[in-house]
């Protein structure tokens, strides 16, 4: 047996594109199940018949209202009638009788149907439409055979477009109150999308050419196309493949297991939804005259569709568990801000949910819409008079906007105009701002010149580069005078009046200048033979200090040198008192021996 894990999903995969999403947009679908779970969902056997034509093959399956109808196609070449086998759906027929849930109930073989190789019901007409893939007849090219829901009886065939393909399969939605054909290998399995009357509204190709060789059936559920890709013709096992409608791509294949034979001894060939999640496959048996459905249960999912525009949005979720929660979270394109929420086409406040929504306990389909604006831009007209200002500045909406203005050399603010009103100023106001911009505005500012004063400097023993000077109201000044050689600020006049400065200095400083002033430096020559004896003087001090200094050092040193000797004596007397002392004991040593040698 070859693995379908090895060879399958290296096959490319052409997935759904946006017109099958634009086909099914607007549309809140309810029967969305979570096909994620096809991959361990148990396949339950409900029913085993005989396909009556000991000739035929089972083909195709569908469900109505009171019946599970089968099409046991008799021919592949030829045109015998095919049969229409109904076993009961419900635990009741349409009398009232009790009856054996999927036993037979009657068969019809009246019609060649070109191998009907799918098959769908509409409960508004109460008619199966039935897909002819073959053209043995070749009046039935691109024929759908329509037969009586109730008693199984050919009612007529319609063509679609203009009759140059067949159709592999088909689904009726009720919800769009549409069809969805898939075309013949001729036709690259494309999809076909017809109103109720069979008129084509949209074309999707998806080139499954390229991945499968053959088709069984498909249904759609929710946003799910589920399908049965023929593999045993390239002997890989049975499997689904499941298609989403909105993200336009295969989003997952699954192994198919039927109880009861080894995957290689049956080819399921019908697959429909009975109710939302509960789901009918049909199977031939290979190698028999026989047949069997199956019955598996999805749970219900539901999804969270999301659209943007002038933003990002998060991502729409086609399969949230129900009762689950989903957030959505969005930001606008530069410049722009949130105008509208929608929730399922309602309006929401904004200011609740500025930046994200979250849908809770979901037990229906639910859509988002988040609508961002651009942000309105406002423009301040600016001018100036003796001065310069931010030429024509602007700002968003709700933003502040500071507009700057100067003045030129030597002049203030004079008045300040907004919008044609007068705002109060002073000299040193240099901008305006406005807090919170809701419309265009105008400033107008005018400068006036800043009063002058005139500096008047004069100098003893000096000379004044310039004199007298102007001034500006608030400026400082500084005099540039020159001292004659050999002299010195002595004092200086302001006013009159005695002007204190540092020491040192041949020039003064004004500060913040406020009137007109008069400035007399008072400059004084050095007395040059003065200064010759005061440092003459001084040498003599310092002379004599170091004479001082001398003296008292040579009388520290006869004072040391003094008591040194006196403590040198000191330690001579001590050392002769000791010799004398050892010899007088050296004395009495011997004469105490000499007088016992006298006495023996």
């Amino acid at each position: 047996m070859k693995s379908f894990k090895h060879h399958y999903f290296y096959y490319p995969f052409f997935m759904l594109l946006t017109v099958f999403f634009l086909f099914f947009s607007g549309t809140i679908v309810s029967a969305a199940v979570k096909t994620s779970d096809l991959e361990t969902v148990p396949w339950s056997m409900v029913t085993e018949s005989s396909i009556i034509n000991e000739k035929g093959w089972l083909q195709s399956m569908c469900a109505t209202d009171q019946y599970i109808v089968c099409l046991v196609n008799a021919s592949k070449k030829g045109t015998d009638p095919d049969t229409l086998i109904a076993f009961y759906r419900n635990t009741t027929d349409t009398d009232g009788n009790p009856v054996e849930q999927y036993s037979y109930a009657f068969s019809v073989t009246e019609t060649d149907y070109e191998h009907g190789n799918g098959m769908t019901y509409n409960p508004s007409t109460q008619e199966i439409a039935i897909a002819g893939l073959f053209t043995n007849d070749p009046s039935d090219a691109g024929a759908i055979f329509i037969v009586d829901a109730n008693t199984l009886h050919f009612k007529r065939k319609v063509q679609v477009g203009n009759g140059s393909i067949n159709f592999f399969g088909i689904d009726y939605v009720p919800e769009k109150d549409q069809y969805v054909l898939m075309a013949n290998r001729i036709a690259d399995y494309a999809f076909y999308f017809t109103d109720s009357n069979f008129q084509i509204i949209d074309k999707l190709n998806l080139h499954l050419s390229y991945s499968r060789s053959s088709f069984q059936d498909f249904c759609v559920s929710g946003d799910a196309i589920i399908s049965i890709p023929y593999m045993q013709r390239e002997g890989y096992m049975n499997v689904l493949d499941v298609y989403s409608i909105s993200r336009q791509k295969r989003i997952g294949s699954y192994y198919l297991t039927l109880p009861g034979h080894d995957a290689f001894e049956v080819e399921p060939e019908g697959i429909c939804q009975l109710e939302p999640g509960h789901f009918l496959m049909a199977s031939a048996i290979i190698g028999t005259t026989r047949f069997r459905l199956y019955e598996a249960t999805l749970p219900l999912v539901h999804s969270v569709t999301t659209s943007a525009e002038n933003g990002k949005i998060t991502d729409s979720n086609l399969e949230i568990d129900e009762g689950g929660s989903y957030t959505v979270s969005y930001g606008c394109d530069t410049d722009h801000r949130l105008q509208s929420l929608l929730i399922d086409g309602e309006a929401v406040d904004v200011s609740q949910y500025p930046l994200s929504y979250t849908f809770t306990d979901l037990q229906e389909d639910r859509t988002i819409q988040a609508v961002f604006e651009e942000i309105p831009v406002y423009t301040v007209s600016t001018s100036a008079t003796n001065g310069t200002i931010d030429t024509s500045p602007s700002g968003k909406e709700h933003e502040p906007l500071s507009v700057t203005f100067t003045p030129d050399e030597h002049y203030v603010v004079d008045t300040l105009t907004v919008d044609g009103t007068t705002v109060p100023v002073t000299s040193d106001t240099s901008g305006y701002v406005f807090d919170d911009l809701t419309s265009d505005h105008t400033i107008d500012v005018t400068f006036k010149p800043i009063p002058s004063y005139t500096i008047t400097v004069t100098a003893q023993n000096g000379t004044v580069d310039t004199s007298p000077v102007t001034v500006y109201r608030g400026d400082s000044y500084t005099t540039t005078a020159t001292p004659d050689t050999s002299c010195f600020l002595h004092s200086c006049l302001v006013d009159g009046k005695e002007y204190t400065f540092k020491k040192g200095e041949n020039n003064i400083t004004l500060t913040a200048i406020q009137s007109d002033h008069t400035i007399e430096l008072i400059y004084s020559r050095v007395d040059w033979m003065l200064v010759l004896l005061l440092s003459i003087l001084f040498l003599i001090v310092i002379l004599l200090i170091f004479l001082f200094y001398l003296k008292i050092r040579r009388w520290h040193h006869k004072k040391k040198r003094k008591k040194e000797l006196a403590q040198m004596r000191q330690k001579d007397i001590a050392f002769f008192e000791t010799l004398e002392q050892m010899d007088l004991k050296k004395r009495k040593d011997s004469y105490d021996s000499s007088s016992h040698l006298d006495k023996h």
